[in-house]
C-alpha cells in the first residue's frame, strides 16, 4: 500500500470519529431543501382574502399561485401587510413576489416583468346610488370628490378627467377598507373601483368605464432564477390550459360591482315596481308546468328566487301565471297581463316578430331529431309539430325552411304520428328528449343529434328595457350552469316509470327470481322426503357406498366417452365437410354437364348455344372458386404458403377492389361507401395478391349476405406505428346483412364450419373462407376480429402493420399551389377536416363549411375583400342545397376565375353532363388520396366555355 493511500485512509477515520460513530459516518445529509418564495399578501376582496396568519385564503390571486406551483414546486411563504408597506419590501428585497402591478417602464429598473400577464381589469366609476345630480355625463363630476386605491388606477383616473375638462377632487387611500369605509360613510362623492372590485356594494350605482390595464405577478430583482421559472410555467400552462384565466376571471368575478350596482334604468325599474307577474308554458318541464296543486313547477320556480337572492330584490312580489300554448302566453304580455314569460326561444327573429326581448339563454339544449327507421335526407322533409309549442315551429322553419309541417295537439300525438309513418320525423328538446321517450311505447323511436342548440329565454316586452337588462344581470350572477345542473331534478316527471316497463327492463332478473324461488321450493320439498326416510338410513348406507362406486365407474366411462367423442367430432367435421363439397361441386357439374347436353342438342341456334355457354362459364368459375379454397387450405396446412412482400399502391388496391365487386353490388342495388382516413402514407411495401385476397373474402361476404337494397361501408385508416419505417392500416368492412349467430361467430374462423340456418342455407361455399382469410392474416403479422349479430349485418376488422415504402415520402409543397385559398364545402366535418388537412400539407390555405348555402356566402364575401379563393371543392350530396346547385351560384359569382372541383362518391360518367353544366371543371372520387388531390388541383384550369356559361 502506498503513503498515500495510508495517509487518505487515515483522514477517513478521524473525520469519522469527528462526527461521532461509523454509523453516523455513512448517513448522507439529505439535499437542502430550496428556500420558500416570499409573496407579499395583502387584503383585496375577491382578488386576495385571508391576508393574516391562520386565516383561510381565497381569491383570485391566491388560486393562481396555486395553479403556478403545480408547474415551478414552489413552496410558499406568505408576507401579510398593506399593500404600500409591502410594495416597499418588495422594491428591498425582503418580498421575493407581488401580485397586481400594472406594467411602467420607470418599474423595469426597480423589479422584473414575467412575459405574461397575470390577468387584466376594467376601471369603473360608482357613485352612491341616491344621488341623483350624477350621471354617466363626466361633465356632473366637476367639484366632485373621487376615491381612488393608491396605485396604477390614479394615473388612468387624472388622464380621464383631464380628458373630459373635468376638475374633481381625487383622493387616494391606501387599502380598499378605507376607500369603502369612506364611501360608504359619504365622505366620497364616486370611487374609482376595478371591475373586479367590491361586490357587496348594495347602495352603489355604476356610471361608466374609465380605462382598463393589464396586470402582473412581479419578481425581485435579487431572484433572477425566479423570474425565469415563472416565465416557464406561465408558458406552459398557456399550452395545456389555454383558457385558464378566463375561467378563473369567471369564477370570482361573475358576481362583481358592474354585475351587482344596478344602472339608472334597472334602479327605476326596481323603484316603480312592487310585483312581477311571470308567465310560463305548462307541459314543458323540466322548464315549467303546473303542479298538482296548482303551482308552478320546473325550473321557473328556482330560477326567478335565485335572480332575486343574488341581485339582493328582497320587496319584490313575485306570481306565476301558466299557459297552454305559447301564443296564448306571448298575447297575455301583449295585454300587459304578465311581465316577463318563460320559456320563449327559437331565435331573435321571431321574437322580433312577436313585439318581445329575449333574455340571456337560462338554459341551452341541442335539439334532436325523433324519427323510425333510419335516418336519411329523407327524413327530415315532413315534421310534426306541436301547435301549442310555437318555438318547436320556429326552430323548424328557421332550420328546415323547405320541410313540410302538420301540426298535432300535443307532443305524444306527434311521436305517434312519426310511428304510423304519417310524418318522417319530430323534434324535441335535448333536456327532454331521453326522459319522454323512455315511454315503452316511444321504443322502436330513435335520436338524432342535430348540433343546433336551441336556446329558452325570459321574454319581455320591447321596450321594457329595465326588466330585461335585471334579468340579463341576474341569469349572469348565478352563472350559465344553475338551470342546467337543476333540470335534471324534473325530467323525471316527463315519464312515470311503470311496474310494466321495470318488468320488461329486468326481464332476466324476474325470471331468476321466479326460477330461484321453484328451486327453494323443489329443495324444501326433497329435504322433506329425505327426513322420512331416515329410518332406513343404515340400510342405505350399504347402497351408497356401492352407488359411489359405481358411480366412479361412471365418470370413468364418461371421459373415456367424452375423449371418444371429440375424435368422432374432427372426423365428423371432415365428414361433414366431405358432403358439403360432393353437394356443392356436384351442383356446378350437374349444371355443365345438362347446359353442355344442351348446347351440343341445339348447335344450330347460335344465340341458344351462346346463352348455354355463358351459364356454363359462371358454373365453371363457382366450381373452381371450391377447388381453389381446398387447395389454399391445403397449401396453408402444410406449410407451403409464404408472404412476398413488395411495393404496392395503396389507393390502387382499394379501388381495383371496388371495381371487383362493383357488378355485385350493382346487381343486388346495395350502397358501398368506401372512405379513406388519416393516410399519410399511400406506397406501402405487403403481398399484394394475399392482401386483395383477404379483403375480397370478406368484400364478397359482405354482398352475398347482404339482402337487395342493403348498406355496405369499407373504411381505411392509418394510424403511426412505435417501429419506425412503419404503418399501421385498419380495413373495416361493415353490412347490414343477415349477421349470424353468437356460436356460428366463435368458430367463424374454424375449418369446414358454415352457419346451418335457413337463411343461408341455400348459399353455396366451402366453409373455408374466413379461415383462409385468419390464416393470411395471421402470416402477414396482423389482426382480424368480427362484430355481429343475427338480423343486424356484420362487421370485419383487419388491422395489418406495413413497412413504408421508400418512394412515400413526406409531401413537398407544390410551387404553384403555394398560398392558394381554397374552400371545401361537404356534409360531413371529418371529411372536410381531413382535406384541409391535406391542402395544407400542399401549401394552400384551405377554409371550410357543412353548408352549400354558406359556402355560396364565403365565396361573396372573398371577392368583395380581394382575397378571392384560387379553387372550390364541392360535395355533390349537401343536406341544404345540393352539390348543383352550390356550384352552379359560385360559378354566377367567380365566373371563370377559378376550378370549381366536385367531390363525390358517384360514377363521374352518371352525374358530369350537370356538373359541367353547372360550371364544374373537375372532380374527384371517393375515397379521396392527397396524390388525387394534388394531381387535380395541378391540372391546368381551362375556363367554362362559352355554351356553360350561358347555362349558369
Amino acid at each position: 500500500m502506498t503513503r498515500k493511500k495510508l495517509l487518505y485512509i487515515v483522514m477517513c477515520l478521524m473525520l469519522v470519529c469527528m462526527t461521532g460513530s461509523f454509523g453516523g459516518a455513512f448517513v448522507f445529509a439529505d439535499e437542502e431543501e430550496p428556500d420558500p418564495v416570499r409573496i407579499g399578501y395583502y387584503e383585496n376582496e375577491v382578488f386576495q382574502e385571508g391576508a393574516k396568519e391562520g386565516a383561510v385564503k381565497t381569491g383570485y390571486a391566491y388560486e393562481y399561485y396555486r395553479k403556478l406551483s403545480e408547474y415551478t414546486g414552489w413552496k410558499y411563504e406568505y408576507v401579510y401587510g398593506g399593500f404600500n408597506d409591502l410594495y416597499q419590501m418588495f422594491l428591498d428585497g425582503d418580498v421575493d413576489l407581488l401580485a397586481g402591478l400594472a406594467w411602467r417602464e420607470e418599474r423595469t429598473k426597480l423589479f422584473g416583468y414575467p412575459d405574461a400577464i397575470m390577468g387584466s381589469e376594467a376601471y369603473y366609476l360608482v357613485k352612491q346610488a341616491d344621488d341623483k345630480n350624477i350621471t354617466a355625463d363626466p361633465s356632473t363630476l366637476k367639484g366632485k370628490k373621487i376615491g381612488v386605491l393608491d396605485s396604477a388606477m390614479v394615473s388612468v383616473l387624472e388622464k380621464y378627467l383631464k380628458e373630459h375638462h373635468v376638475k374633481a377632487k381625487v383622493v387616494t387611500y391606501p387599502d380598499h377598507d378605507k376607500l369603502f369605509g369612506a364611501f360608504d360613510s359619504g365622505k366620497l362623492d364616486v370611487i374609482a373601483v376595478e371591475s373586479e372590485g367590491s361586490y357587496t356594494r348594495n347602495n352603489s350605482e355604476v356610471l361608466c368605464a374609465f380605462g382598463s390595464s393589464d396586470y402582473y405577478l412581479c419578481v425581485s430583482k435579487k431572484r433572477p432564477d425566479l423570474l425565469k421559472e415563472l416565465n416557464e410555467a406561465q408558458t406552459l400552462l398557456a399550452a395545456e390550459e389555454p383558457n385558464y384565466l378566463n375561467s378563473l376571471s369567471a369564477k370570482y368575478y361573475s358576481v362583481s360591482v358592474t354585475a351587482r350596482a344596478f344602472s339608472t334604468v334597472e334602479r327605476e325599474w326596481i323603484e316603480s315596481h312592487d310585483s312581477l307577474n311571470v308567465g310560463y308554458l305548462e307541459n314543458y318541464l323540466p322548464y315549467s308546468d303546473t303542479d298538482k296543486d296548482g303551482k308552478a313547477t320546473g325550473l321557473i320556480k328556482d330560477v326567478i328566487p335565485a335572480i332575486q337572492k343574488a341581485l339582493g330584490i328582497t320587496d319584490l312580489k313575485v306570481s306565476y301565471t301558466g299557459f297552454k300554448s305559447y301564443d296564448e302566453m306571448v298575447r297575455a304580455m301583449a295585454d300587459n297581463t304578465i311581465d316577463a314569460a318563460f320559456p320563449v326561444g327559437g331565435g331573435l327573429y321571431y321574437s322580433e316578430e312577436n313585439g318581445i326581448y329575449q333574455s340571456n339563454p337560462v338554459a341551452s339544449a341541442s335539439t334532436e331529431i325523433v324519427f323510425k327507421g333510419t335516418y336519411t335526407e329523407d327524413t327530415v322533409t315532413h315534421f310534426a309539430v306541436n301547435k301549442n309549442n310555437r318555438m318547436q315551429y320556429y326552430y323548424v322553419k328557421t332550420n328546415f325552411p323547405d320541410a313540410e309541417i302538420t301540426f298535432y295537439p300535443s307532443i305524444d300525438e306527434c311521436l305517434s304520428a312519426v310511428l304510423s309513418g304519417e310524418v318522417s320525423c319530430t323534434t324535441l328538446n335535448g333536456l327532454r328528449a331521453n326522459d319522454i321517450l323512455k315511454n315503452g311505447r316511444y321504443r322502436s323511436l330513435s335520436l338524432y343529434q342535430t348540433g343546433l342548440d336551441d336556446d329558452r329565454c325570459f321574454g319581455v316586452e320591447i321596450g321594457n328595457e329595465g326588466l330585461l337588462k335585471l334579468l340579463n344581470r341576474g341569469l349572469n350572477v348565478i352563472g350559465s350552469d344553475f338551470a342546467q345542473n337543476l333540470s335534471y331534478r324534473y325530467t323525471g316527471g316527463l315519464y312515470s316509470y311503470s311496474f310494466t316497463d321495470m318488468i320488461r327492463d329486468h326481464m332476466v332478473m324476474f325470471i331468476s327470481i321466479i326460477l330461484a324461488i321453484a328451486a327453494l321450493v323443489f329443495f324444501l320439498l326433497l329435504r322433506d322426503v329425505r327426513r322420512t326416510r331416515k329410518e332406513a338410513q343404515a340400510k342405505e348406507e350399504a347402497r351408497l357406498t356401492l352407488e359411489k362406486s359405481n358411480q366412479e365407474l361412471a365418470e370413468s366411462k364418461k371421459a373415456l366417452s367424452e375423449a371418444l367423442d371429440a375424435a368422432e367430432h374432427a372426423n365428423r367435421a371432415k365428414t361433414t365437410f366431405l358432403n358439403n363439397m360432393s353437394h356443392d361441386i356436384r351442383t356446378p357439374m350437374n349444371a355443365i354437364v345438362g347446359f353442355t347436353t344442351l348446347a351440343i342438342s341445339h348447335a344450330d341456334n347460335e344465340e341458344q348455344v351462346q346463352d348455354y355457354l355463358q351459364k356454363i362459364s359462371v358454373s365453371s368459375q363457382h366450381l373452381l372458386s371450391l377447388i381453389n379454397d381446398v387447395l389454399d387450405m391445403s397449401r396453408i396446412e402444410s406449410g407451403n404458403v409464404t408472404i412476398e412482400e413488395n411495393e404496392a399502391h395503396l389507393p390502387d388496391i382499394i379501388h381495383d377492389l371496388r371495381t371487383i365487386i362493383q357488378s355485385g353490388v350493382s346487381a343486388k342495388h346495395l350502397d358501398l361507401f368506401v372512405s379513406a382516413k388519416d393516410i399519410v402514407h399511400e406506397d406501402i411495401i405487403t403481398d399484394k395478391l394475399r392482401l386483395n385476397q383477404v379483403l375480397l373474402n370478406i368484400l364478397s361476404n359482405a354482398v352475398k349476405f347482404t339482402p337487395e337494397g342493403g348498406k355496405i361501408n369499407f373504411t381505411v385508416t392509418e394510424e403511426p406505428s412505435s417501429s419506425p419505417g412503419k404503418a399501421v392500416y385498419t380495413f373495416r368492412i361493415k353490412d347490414n346483412g343477415i349477421g349470424m349467430s353468437e356460436e356460428f361467430r366463435k368458430t367463424i374462423f374454424e375449418a369446414f364450419t358454415r352457419e346451418q340456418s335457413s337463411t343461408v342455407s341455400g348459399i353455396q361455399g366451402t366453409g373455408l373462407g374466413m379461415a383462409i382469410t385468419k390464416n393470411i392474416v395471421d402470416m402477414m403479422g396482423g389482426t382480424i376480429t368480427v362484430e355481429s349479430e343475427a338480423g343486424k349485418g356484420s362487421e370485419f376488422t383487419v388491422v395489418l402493420p406495413c413497412m413504408i415504402s421508400r418512394n412515400s415520402m413526406e409531401h413537398e409543397a407544390v410551387p404553384e399551389l403555394q398560398g392558394m385559398r381554397v374552400l371545401v364545402t361537404d356534409d360531413d366535418t371529418d371529411t372536410c377536416l381531413s382535406v384541409c388537412s391535406m391542402l395544407r400539407e400542399m401549401g394552400m390555405r384551405p377554409d371550410w363549411t357543412n353548408y352549400g348555402k354558406e359556402a355560396v356566402v364565403r365565396a361573396k364575401d372573398a371577392l368583395d375583400s380581394n382575397d378571392e379563393y384560387k379553387a372550390y371543392i364541392v360535395d355533390l350530396m349537401i343536406p341544404d342545397q345540393n352539390g348543383i346547385e352550390t356550384v352552379r351560384r359560385i360559378r354566377r359569382l367567380a365566373g371563370d376565375k377559378a376550378p370549381v372541383i366536385i367531390l363525390t362518391a358517384y360514377d363521374w360518367a352518371d352525374i358530369e353532363d350537370d356538373a359541367r353544366e353547372a360550371g364544374a371543371t373537375d372532380f374527384c372520387s371517393k375515397p379521396l388520396f392527397i396524390s388525387d388531390l394534388e394531381d387535380v388541383l395541378a391540372r391546368p384550369f381551362h375556363s367554362p366555355d362559352k355554351k356553360e356559361k350561358e347555362a349558369y
